[in-house]
């Protein structure tokens, strides 16, 4: 379901809670339509209410976190009213309430990441204290969990949490900050395997120049260092 908004003068869906055909999973009537809108957050006639997420982000992160937080907030709802829960999802509570927390901890602690990189000032984006500020601990606790992450003990979801992203190389330097990354040089050579005279190695550079086919791999290396100090000679 997707949110209506009158003052929205973009495309328009409708939101209602509709019955769905068993055998094409189309809608074919609307059970309930809102009593009222207001921004993201949906009335309905039966007394419950729904507020509606939005994001890019695909299943494997953003809906996956969307989904457990409602598990959460069923859960939530399930024990302040002190209905009985059955077994079953009692177990799908607690597991995905589980799996909710830690997601979240990878995501506090990239955060602490990030907020100690360099912004476009040059500097840490917050002190340490700012960051314990809103974290509710001691500055230097803060600082001792940033360099505990920067030197190889990241949270165990945090894999998790930057697959497929640019931040998913970063701190693998062993206890260094992430190093901003180097434009291509026009010429960086590197030694490989002679394809016209199989048994010989060549020094090969990105602009194009390739040195004489040998046997000695370092002569190689050397003339091609050689080119990159002088690649006009």
């Amino acid at each position: 379901m997707t949110t209506y908004s009158s003052s929205y003068t973009g495309p328009q869906w409708k939101i209602a809670q509709v019955e769905l055909d068993p055998e094409t999973r189309t809608p074919t009537a609307t059970v309930m339509e809102p009593t009222e809108l207001a921004g993201s957050t949906v009335f309905w006639p039966d007394g419950t209410t729904s507020y509606l997420l939005h994001f890019h982000g695909g299943a494997v992160t953003s809906w996956t976190v969307a989904d457990e937080a409602d598990t959460a907030v069923r859960a939530l709802e399930a024990v302040r009213t002190g209905e009985e829960i059955t077994p079953d999802t009692l177990r799908a509570y607690i597991r995905d309430v589980r799996r909710l927390e830690t997601r979240m901890t990878a995501l506090k602690e990239e955060l602490l990441l990030l907020a100690r990189e360099p912004g476009p000032n040059g500097r840490a984006r917050l002190t340490f204290r700012e960051i314990a500020e809103e974290l509710r601990q001691h500055h230097s606790t803060v600082a001792e969990r940033h360099q505990r992450i920067v030197d190889g003990d990241p949270a165990p979801w945090r894999n998790w949490l930057t697959q497929h992203t640019e931040r998913a190389a970063l701190y693998s330097n062993g206890g260094e900050l992430p190093r901003t990354p180097e434009p291509p040089r026009e010429h960086e050579t590197n030694v490989y395997d002679s394809e016209e005279e199989p048994g010989k190695v060549v020094a090969r550079c990105r602009c194009g120049w390739s040195g004489p086919a040998g046997t000695n791999i370092i002569n190689a290396a050397r003339q091609g260092k050689a080119h990159e100090a002088q690649p006009e000679a």
